[in-house]
């Protein structure tokens, strides 16, 4: 059987799209295709001579070493954003001197000294936690960490942060994460918060009013599970009729161990990634819920597997070896 000669595919000679000659206006946006990480990284798609063109972004270091960004410090300008009521505040730090450098700026002051060694590079390391671990050694740390906590109540009462409350129930309230810093301003119509872009940074967090209850491990029975529904339900419509984020859209969790020991819930957008969301720190909601409904003193009895860093006061507590 004779057969046809296959015809050779001729390509255009490719060449930079972009040249001392051409810039960016020769190319032509149609979508958006990602935006994280509050616009450092993006992915445009348009059009360059009328053929399909992808652009990825990804913000560059404002300074190129730690001596260049100590020297450039002082001429940083600071605009307060947040202040939590306690020690943490927060910035946008833009550079005086018209150099394009921008921050958003965390200050803890006074800082503790768990604050700092958690600003630490360290070494990790895994640990199983049975029941009779916490209860000998980490029930007491919890506890002592939990009584250096009196801020919490304060937020609690809307004392502090009421300008962040989402809702206030009997057992626990939802407020805005200080983490989420994009958020728009707090004292505008909240109606135009729903929808609007800066949405798809959603953090948001529910803390128990009740001072007993630390972390997951004191959750129990028909009321803990009822707690932790309720938690993720209120987390869940609060992203949905103020955010306009649907439920399906977030996913709430617990962390294990928390950073502050009274029990909160973590809600936040799917494609919100960062180490808090890794299997050894997130308990997701609904599996909280449905481990003590098969069995009410569940967080009692598991072993918890997470993560240390070497040299901070609960790997201390535990006598692991460094």
């Amino acid at each position: 059987m004779a057969t046809e000669p296959v015809a050779k595919k001729t390509e255009e000679s490719p060449v930079p799209p972009f040249d001392a000659t051409r810039g960016l206006e020769a190319f032509t946006p149609k979508e958006v295709l990602r935006f994280d990480a509050g616009g450092r990284s993006a992915v445009l798609l348009g059009e360059i001579d009328g053929k399909d063109a992808l652009v990825a972004l990804d913000q560059k270091a404002a300074h190129a070493d730690a001596d260049a960004l100590l020297g450039a410090l002082p001429a940083l300008a600071l605009t307060l954003t947040n202040h939590s009521g306690a020690e943490y505040s927060y910035y946008d730090a833009a550079a005086g001197d018209g150099g394009g450098a921008r921050f958003s700026a965390e200050v803890i002051w006074p800082a503790s000294g768990r604050q700092v060694q958690r600003k630490r590079p360290a070494d990790l390391v895994g640990f199983e936690e049975d029941a009779a671990c916490y209860a000998a050694k980490v029930a007491p740390f919890a506890a002592a960490q939990a009584g250096r906590c009196g801020w919490i109540d304060a937020v609690c009462s809307l004392e502090k942060e009421r300008e962040r409350n989402l809702v206030d129930a009997p057992a626990f309230v939802v407020n805005v994460d200080t983490k989420w810093g994009t958020h728009g301003a707090f004292d505008s119509d909240r109606a135009t918060w729903k929808g609007a872009p800066w949405t798809r940074d959603l953090y948001l967090l529910a803390i128990a009013k009740d001072a007993n209850l630390r972390s997951i491990r004191d959750l129990a029975g028909t009321a803990g599970a009822a707690l932790v529904r309720d938690m993720r339900d209120a987390l869940r419509a609060a992203a949905a009729d103020v955010y306009g984020v649907p439920r399906e859209k977030v996913r709430v969790f617990f962390h294990y161990h928390p950073q502050f020991y009274r029990l909160h819930a973590h809600c936040a957008t799917l494609q919100h990634v960062n180490p808090g969301v890794e299997c050894d720190r997130a308990h997701l909601a609904t599996t909280v819920a449905s481990n003590i409904d098969l069995c009410p003193d569940y967080y009692q009895k598991a072993t918890l597997t997470y993560k240390l860093r070497v040299g901070e006061a609960l790997h201390t507590a535990l006598h692991i070896a460094a």
